[in-house]
């Protein structure tokens, strides 16, 4: 509609221009004459009138008129009104003390008859301009200059241009609409395809990604989008496997007691021993039990990130010697060496009870993995401006295929060893989050039939020499 509008606006706007050059030309024309007719007509000089007139006549290829002041023709270019008075409202307008005019008239429609007698001239069809100018000698007015020219060809040629340039301008906006189509297209089609795959998404199919094209902004959101796609059915997939195997974990020890409890109810015969034994068993299976929803908890609180830390100045090398403490019990009862070496002595800032539960739990699988006659090492150094803890043992090792899932929930190297010894597969995903809430890292190397090296790097706060 714009475009439409400016066309239409500059297709009148250059045929007014053109136009109102003619007229200007035109009416100069006839000014130029009535002041160097002027003198012939105030001394009678008819053919000096006559010559002129013709002669501007062939020129122009208009035709000139001379009247008096009475409006009665005195010089006919074309020697065929010579004598008649003319009543047109152009010549009215000058004798009646008026400057120069102009008007213009349709000599096919009735109303103009009275022009149409005034010859066959260049000027018998169509439209006719009619322009006048006083003549004035010593300031007094002597007559009229009339000039009569076909506009009809100049109106024709206007009118031609305009509808070639209206045809040239429907063409550009017929391109320049196609263009849009296309650069609109390239818009919107990124933007449709982003809202199908948000609706596809909205629907549950967490698959849907979307194409990505080029390298703008558009091509960044959709690269975005299927991140998060990505992202949210990884998510979604990591749940149904966390749903499924903590139903499958929960159940095994609840099956187990099932089974137990069963036997008892139904034995023919009391026997003590076996009752005691049954009991013993259905109350591991109930530790088992309580381990595993405890270790749930402890990631849900993480995951929603209600888990938060109680900061305090403490000792990292007094942490791990009050840890192995702990653990040498076990260590001791499986003839396994448990050794705890200080390069540096460390006092930082953090959460005492989470980091005592990291380490206790690296030692503890350490101890659970090794052989009998084995050993288990624990050192702290200082990297930097960072705290190194290592775990080391010369246990079963961890196969190269399994390094990058160890710390995967419910994931399990030896599922029936990892079962025997008491683990929920919970273990290590719940010391990697800790050690990320301290904005730490932790990593593992490991080689079969020799053993396997944990490493927690913490940032130290506190700096003490």
């Amino acid at each position: 509609m714009a475009f439409t509008l400016v066309a239409t606006s500059l297709i009148q706007l250059v045929g007014e221009y053109l136009f109102s050059q003619k007229v200007r030309e035109e009416q100069r024309v006839t000014e130029d004459l009535a002041g160097s007719m002027a003198q012939p007509l105030s001394s009678r000089d008819a053919q000096a009138l006559y010559a002129q007139a013709a002669s501007v006549a062939g020129q122009s290829g208009g035709r000139v008129m001379v009247l008096d002041q009475d409006g009665v023709v005195q010089a006919d270019s074309l020697s065929l009104a010579n004598g008649q008075r003319l009543a047109i409202q152009e010549v009215y307008y000058v004798l009646t003390g008026g400057g120069s005019t102009y008007g213009f008239y349709d000599l096919r429609r009735s109303g103009s008859s009275f022009l149409r007698t005034l010859g066959s001239g260049p000027q018998a069809n169509g439209l006719l301009g009619v322009y006048t100018a006083p003549m004035r000698q010593g300031g007094q007015l002597q007559g009229v200059v009339l000039y009569l020219s076909d506009a009809q060809e100049v109106y024709d040629s206007l009118t031609q241009m305009q509808q070639r340039m209206a045809i040239w301008l429907l063409l550009v906006a017929v391109a320049v609409l196609l263009l849009s189509v296309m650069v609109s297209r390239i818009f919107t089609r990124p933007i449709a395809e982003l809202s199908q795959g948000i609706q596809r998404m909205t629907n549950g199919d967490l698959s849907s990604r979307v194409t990505v094209r080029g390298h703008n902004e558009f091509s960044q959101l959709a690269e975005a989008f299927n991140m998060m796609c990505q992202r949210l059915e990884s998510l979604d997939q990591s749940r149904n496997q966390f749903v499924s195997n903590a139903s499958h974990e929960l159940k095994t020890p609840l099956s187990a007691m099932k089974i137990l409890l069963e036997t008892l109810l139904y034995q023919e015969a009391y026997d003590p021993d076996m009752t005691r034994e049954f009991l013993g068993d259905i109350n591991r299976e109930i530790d088992r039990l309580n381990a595993i929803v405890g270790d749930l908890l402890t990631l849900v609180h993480i995951d929603s990130g209600r888990m938060q830390l109680k900061p305090e100045l403490l000792k990292l090398d007094e942490l791990v010697y009050d840890t192995a403490r702990r653990l040498r019990p076990l260590a001791e009862k499986r003839d396994i060496r448990l050794e705890v070496t200080v390069k540096d002595k460390i006092e930082t800032t953090g959460d005492a009870q989470k980091l005592s539960q990291v380490f206790y739990n690296l030692m503890d699988n350490a101890i659970k993995y090794t052989p009998e006659g084995g050993f288990v090492k624990a050192e702290i150094s200082r990297n930097g401006r960072m705290a190194r803890v290592t775990v080391a043992d010369s246990g079963i090792g961890i196969p190269k295929a399994d390094l990058i899932h160890v710390f995967d929930r419910f994931y399990r190297v030896d599922k029936a060893r990892a079962r025997a010894t008491g683990g929920t597969g919970l273990g290590l995903s719940i010391v990697k989050q800790i050690v990320m809430l301290h904005e730490g890292t932790i990593n593992v190397t490991s080689e079969e039939e020799v053993g396997s090296t944990f490493t927690v790097e913490l940032p130290i706060i506190n700096l003490t020499v």
